[in-house]
């Protein structure tokens, strides 16, 4: 869990210096901030224990994101796990990887600020809790 939080608030806030090896300085801070914080460590835990839970007990299972800019705390878990390396080759488990995936988030070209179809295993795009419950419901009645 430490490490996924790390992990997403290092997506949010720095473009350098991604295990505080030295001092923290401006230049390490992105620019333009993007995510929210504050939903991150519930997105982590919700995430990590619903995926052990199916693993456990090989279940198939959706996890609907609601707060879309959260996304780092679920792109954190993809990273973790092992499956964003999958869809993305650069995103290893690696401080390369990890300067990868921090660089690229809600960066032009990059990584979007929100769940999308480019991750692995989302389904739409991400936003409020409503939204996503209603494409949910809607995709699973037809």
């Amino acid at each position: 869990m430490r490490v996924a939080n790390y992990l997403t608030a290092a997506q949010i806030f720095l473009q350098d210096n991604f295990l505080l090896e030295r001092e923290l300085t401006f230049d390490d801070i992105k620019p333009r901030l993007l995510g929210h914080w504050g939903s991150g460590p519930g997105i982590s835990l919700s995430y990590s224990h619903l995926s052990h839970l199916a693993k456990r007990h090989n279940q198939d299972m959706m996890f609907v994101l609601g707060p879309g800019h959260g996304f780092p705390a679920l792109q954190a878990g993809l990273f973790l796990e092992g499956t964003l390396a999958r869809a993305y080759p650069k995103a290893q488990k690696t401080y390369d990887g990890i300067g990868y995936i921090c660089r690229n988030f809600s960066w032009p070209y990059g990584f979007p600020s929100h769940s999308n179809p480019g991750t692995p295993g989302v389904i739409l795009e991400g936003g409020e809790l409503g939204y996503a419950l209603s494409n949910l419901l809607w995709g699973c009645s037809g």
